[in-house]
């Protein structure tokens, strides 16, 4: 019996190639969108599942308040807390601090010098509390002495080539450290990207200000904690809760809260991330996606399996009459509908395994290339192949199984309206679905657009940034040694401008310092403060950005500034200034000030972007420095190759042994925009198939329409009719069914959209014709499709279609 059945269902493929090839198209292409996407979804969500004990695992962050008015959630603490917790609460059973070594350091290993970022101190813990494999070393006392480093396998291999390296010396931080110990790479689906660990207990032997035990002047470090299974999370946050009101002395009215790892990347936008974390709301919209799609694709199949119920309607007939019960009659389209999805499977593994490599490079993710050991993968894809010969075979089983063999065999079918209603539905779905992601595609193209567009305040072309030379430690020396570099850049005809500063704008916020302790002089010290940003830059800086002064003045260079400071628009306010103009004379303290003397607001900066426009605005107080991180290079040149050149010849030989380092300002910071970019040229091409799809539905709702009605267009041409008039006859249904699914679309995609712009601080403004378009363009391919088979129908010999029974 089953044999019969997949002989036929084989036959009835083959001799109707057209609809074969376009369900089993259809689906092919439905089935890899759906993969692709699902292989996006679930690496986002398997961030830090690589831990044995993940599940344990919860990060401490801290929630900052000015009063009582909640600022902003930092995630980072203090040192002394970790500590505290565990000897504190049993269900703490162990915690590591990570302290974050900001940006590129210079790393120096047998003469030979490297750029290295992902450094972090560590305490011993971190190979307890989270999963490492350990080539070398022992994980116990890896780190637990001062002036040791792990290195993970690929950095090992980059320094020594080797991994054999225990007891080897690295240069960092102008100190030397001893390899303690070699682990694995990490997964890349982990927010704490590390290639280097050095010893926490290091920090004190560095810093003069760090303290373990009395650390609480400032919080710069991340603090994970191993939790016993089964803890309450809402329950251990009210013990943090009754902590940090028992330590108010020490961290005044901020509060500590625990998350859990496996949540950071998706659900926490926190200020001072360890990197820019995904997003759960994009994640969602895209597996929306994924089911839109292969719902479109199913619904493909049914609309062209029924529209073939004409041509096996006498079959039917023909096997009832001969004995055929109604479940074998659903069996053998089922047969059917399985060896199609068999068939579209096929060419899905082709079209997933072939283009991987290219939407790893669309979304900007390192998907796993290697999925031939992921069981989930196969389950997937097996469950895919079951769910759709069932869900889309079932439908059209049971319509052509139920058929009257006496009503067949007299041919009363071909006028019925059998199942009419419910594929107009269908096709109405696809189209309301496809219009949602076209919307959703325009909105994403014009907001990136308005964004890179929009007035930043600061001028970036033709910025050159360097990353400063950090081979000798910050000493008079080494200042007079950078600005003397700064000296002959400016001789070169390239360069017109050089400014000095300890970060630039589009840089990760880890490259500022912050602090909750800035008042007016003579304001109350028990009223609360915001979170301020510093940096520091020299007299040339705001100037070769371009920035403008809304009021005030700038430093003065070779001047004693060290008691003023300039500030931008936001700090003015939230310092509580009527306007920028009184703000300028007026003295503020902050608790980073050396005895806390207080600084003269010299200037106002006009309102300008440090990061992405996307971003709410922070205060910034800029103080004045001769030395820095960062030398932005304003050049004035046409051939930026040639530019590039004579700067690295200059920075050779004023540092010839330090790595020369550079970036294009404005090419920096339009990274910012990449996860955003990279979010619309998905929605674009799955849009685009789905539009594909859509109309291969709509090609088979349209023969059917045309078979139904084939005598009805002979009748009508034999009488005058022009080919124009039928395929108006026939096309207007078609318009109808797009312009009930725009209507549905419209609104479902205006929730969509708004809910997705509330994330950004400048956006767009919505417009009708942003909804109406995706209509248009849908509404022209739809009528090229339906038109292709509809003039050939009014162009045939009308006698054929009047002979036929």
């Amino acid at each position: 019996m089953v044999r019969n059945y997949i002989r036929v269902a084989y036959r009835s493929l083959f001799k109707n190639r057209v609809f074969s090839f376009l369900n089993i198209l259809g689906l092919a292409i439905g089935m890899a969108a759906f993969l692709f996407i699902i292989h996006y979804v679930r690496f986002e969500r398997n961030y830090e599942s690589f831990h044995e004990n993940a599940d344990n695992i919860y990060r401490v962050t801290l929630d900052l308040y000015n009063g009582n008015e909640f600022i902003v959630t930092d995630c980072e603490t203090y040192a002394p807390l970790g500590p505290i917790l565990k000897s504190k609460h049993p269900e703490v059973t162990d915690y590591v601090r990570m302290y974050h070594n900001d940006g590129l350091q210079d790393v120096e290993v047998d003469n030979r010098r490297f750029l290295e970022e992902g450094i972090y101190f560590a305490d011993a813990s971190v190979f307890t509390v989270f999963t490492l494999q350990t080539f070398q070393g022992n994980p116990e006392t890896a780190l637990v002495e001062p002036f040791k480093i792990a290195l993970s396998e690929s950095t090992a291999k980059k320094y020594f080539g080797k991994t054999d390296i225990v007891g080897e010396s690295v240069k960092l931080l102008n100190q030397v450290y001893q390899v303690s110990a070699v682990f694995a790479d990490l997964p890349p689906n982990t927010h704490l990207k590390y290639n280097a660990l050095l010893s926490h207990a290091t920090l004190a032997k560095l810093y003069n200000w760090y303290s373990e035990t009395d650390g609480w002047g400032g919080n710069n470090e991340y603090t994970y904690l191993q939790m016993a299974p089964g803890t309450d999370l809402a329950a251990f946050n009210r013990k943090l809760t009754d902590l940090s009101i028992l330590l108010k002395e020490q961290i005044g009215s901020e509060r500590f809260v625990a998350e859990p790892i496996k949540d950071i990347h998706l659900l926490s936008n926190k200020s001072f991330e360890p990197e820019v974390n995904g997003n759960a709301k994009v994640v969602y919209v895209l597996f929306i996606i994924a089911v839109f799609i292969i719902v479109i694709a199913w619904v493909n199949y049914v609309n062209l399996s029924t529209a073939r119920a004409i041509e096996r309607a006498r079959e039917v007939g023909i096997r009832k009459v001969m004995g055929s019960l109604r479940l074998q009659l659903v069996l053998q389209f089922l047969a059917e509908s399985f060896m199609i999805n068999v068939l579209a499977a096929v060419i899905t593994f082709t079209i997933f395994h072939t283009g991987l490599p290219f939407f790893r490079q669309l979304t900007g993710q390192p998907l796993p290339l290697d999925f031939a050991n992921d069981t989930v993968f196969w389950y997937i894809f097996s469950g895919l192949i079951l769910t759709g010969s069932l869900l889309s075979g079932l439908y059209p089983a049971f319509v052509l199984s139920s058929f009257q063999p006496s009503v067949v065999l007299k041919g009363k079918l071909r006028t019925s309206s059998h199942g009419q209603h419910l594929r107009k539905a269908l096709v109405i779905f696809q189209f309301a679905a496809t219009v949602i992601l076209m919307a959703g595609m325009c909105a994403v193209y014009l907001q990136i657009n308005y964004m890179r567009n929009y007035d930043l305040g600061l001028n970036l072309d033709q910025t050159l940034v360097l990353r400063a030379n950090q081979e000798e430690s910050i000493d008079s020396i080494a200042r007079l040694k950078q600005q003397a570099f700064k000296n002959e850049l400016l001789k070169s005809a390239y360069v017109s401008k050089v400014g000095l500063s300890g970060t630039v704008p589009g840089l990760s916020s880890h490259e500022m310092g912050t602090t909750s302790n800035v008042k007016r002089v003579g304001q109350d010290d028990a009223d609360g403060s915001y979170n301020y940003h510093l940096t520091s830059i020299d007299a040339d800086f705001i100037p070769t950005l371009g920035m403008e002064f809304i009021a005030g003045r700038n430093f003065v260079a070779g001047a004693p500034n060290d008691d003023q400071v300039i500030i931008n628009e936001e700090a003015v306010t939230r310092l509580g200034f009527a306007s920028p103009e009184e703000a300028v004379g007026s003295k503020i303290t902050y608790h980073t000030r050396w005895k806390g003397e207080p600084a003269t607001i010299i200037g106002v900066l006009k309102k300008y972007y440090q990061q992405s426009p996307k971003e709410q605005q922070i205060p910034i107080l800029l103080r004045y420095r001769d030395s820095a991180d960062y030398l932005s290079v304003k050049l004035s040149a046409d051939d930026m190759h040639e530019a590039v050149a004579e700067v690295k010849q200059i920075w050779n030989k004023v540092y010839p042994n330090a790595v020369f380092h550079y970036f294009f300002l404005d090419e920096k910071y339009n990274q910012q925009y990449q996860a955003d970019m990279r979010f619309g040229e998905v929605i674009a091409t799955f849009s685009t198939l789905a539009i594909i799809i859509a109309c291969l539905g709509l090609f088979g709702l349209s023969a059917f329409t045309i078979v139904q009605r084939t005598k009805e267009i002979g009748i009508r041409k034999v009488l005058g009719a022009s080919v124009l008039q039928i395929v108006h006859l026939l096309s207007k249904d078609f318009v109808k069914v797009v312009l009930i699914a725009a209507l549905i679309a419209m609104p479902m995609a205006y929730i969509g959209i708004e809910q997705w712009l509330s994330g950004y601080a400048v956006r767009i403004s919505l417009s009708v014709w942003l909804f109406v378009l995706p209509v248009v363009i849908i509404l022209v391919i739809a009528l090229c499709t339906v038109s292709f088979q509809t003039i050939k129908t009014a162009l045939s010999n009308p006698s054929n279609a009047l002979k036929q029974e």
